[in-house]
């Protein structure tokens, strides 16, 4: 399109129908780029669909997704920053990254939820500090699990790399 413009007389194209042809195109790639995204999506959905509906249930799934959803909130930590900006320290801004940090790991925690068996997904971030937060709620997140999911005997937490197992078994 540009060595059209560039190969025409410029006196024949001027500048703004070159912009409008481009921007013409544009839009069409991105519609495309849309359609590519929602086919790609729509697979997605209907292969964990069929999956449940061969191996589980459906309401399983929707339930995993309202745990999943439930469990980040319950994770994700507040953060409280003073009112004045000339009162800031060194201290306060390092804590400000690691719970922001710690906040950008979990949000990608999945609680999956079938008739036998409940996993849950906790990545790890990799800052120490974020770490020691995660570490220091281990026990009330188990806790917090097993509350919402009683018929499920909950395991200790398995550290693979930067994730977090918590997997649970259901009662007979």
């Amino acid at each position: 399109m540009i060595q059209v413009y560039t190969k025409s007389d410029s006196s024949t194209l001027p500048l703004v129908q070159f912009q409008s042809i481009l921007f013409k195109k544009l839009v069409v790639s991105l519609q495309w780029i849309s359609i590519v995204t929602s086919i790609l999506l729509l697979v997605l959905l209907l292969v964990e669909i069929i999956k449940r509906l061969k191996n589980d249930s459906l309401l399983n799934l929707g339930k995993s997704y309202l745990g999943t959803l439930r469990f980040r909130r319950f994770l994700k930590q507040s953060q409280q920053l003073p009112k004045t900006n000339n009162q800031l320290n060194e201290k306060l801004q390092t804590e400000d990254k690691s719970v922001t940090r710690f906040n950008l790991a979990v949000r990608k925690s999945v609680l999956d939820l079938t008739q036998d068996q409940l996993t849950l997904f906790i990545k790890v971030p990799k800052e120490a500090q974020a770490q020691k937060i995660l570490k220091e709620h281990e026990e009330q997140i188990k806790e917090h699990v097993a509350s919402f999911y009683s018929d499920y005997i909950i395991s200790t937490f398995e550290r693979k790399k930067f994730t977090l197992w918590l997997i649970g078994i259901r009662r007979n």
